[in-house]
């Protein structure tokens, strides 16, 4: 689930540790940090 808005993630279930996964929804990127139980870190760009 999205940490933002709390849509559903494509690929949250065929992910790994460090993948970066796209919210088709509000277009969040975040970063797989564990899988079981299964946590996100949203990532933030640096300027």
């Amino acid at each position: 689930m999205c940490p933002d808005c709390g849509t559903e993630i494509k690929g949250e279930n065929t992910s790994a540790v460090g993948d970066i996964l796209e919210c088709q929804e509000c277009g969040t990127e975040v970063e797989v940090l564990s899988l079981s139980p299964l946590k996100y870190q949203i990532l933030v760009e640096e300027k």
